[in-house]
């Protein structure tokens, strides 16, 4: 039976990092993703592939459909589906709400919810498929917080 394989966004650093070097001591193979700095993110890629499972890193934006679709051309060529999907990527605003621009508004929506809708909308075909898999959304205390204005 082939390895599965294990997508982690967010993955340079801190919760994501972890998340995907412990699939790796457990066997998997290892897709993982950040969008700004590739430095740490092949420092990951090494990281994992000394538990000998094969890794692939990918430098871009979740929030791009286009760059989504182009990172599952990869994965199917080199691991053939996603059979657990981990959402952690995301961003917070730290402020008030009546200083947010549109443009933050609408990076912290691009980034937190339009990355999960256009992933899983590419892992779930094969899950159906395969009639097994697993989808992991990553939050953050920010959600259960609010400030009064």
């Amino acid at each position: 039976m082939p390895r599965k394989t294990v997508l982690v966004t967010g993955a340079s650093r801190g919760i994501g990092k972890a998340v995907a070097v412990k699939f790796a001591k457990k066997g998997y193979n290892v897709v993982i993703n950040c969008v700004r700095n590739e430095e740490r993110l092949l420092q990951t890629k090494k990281e994992i592939e000394a538990y000998q499972v094969s890794c692939l890193a990918y430098m871009g934006d979740m929030g791009d459909m286009g760059q989504c679709e182009e990172l599952f051309r990869q994965i199917k060529k080199q691991f053939d589906r996603v059979d657990v999907l981990v959402n952690n990527a995301g961003i917070s605003y730290i402020g008030l709400l009546q200083d947010m621009t549109t443009a933050d508004w609408d990076r912290i929506i691009h980034t937190n919810l339009t990355s999960v809708f256009n992933l899983c909308k590419l892992a779930i075909p094969d899950m159906v498929e395969q009639k097994q898999g697993k989808i992991v959304n990553i939050s953050s205390v920010w959600g259960g917080g609010g400030r009064l204005l």
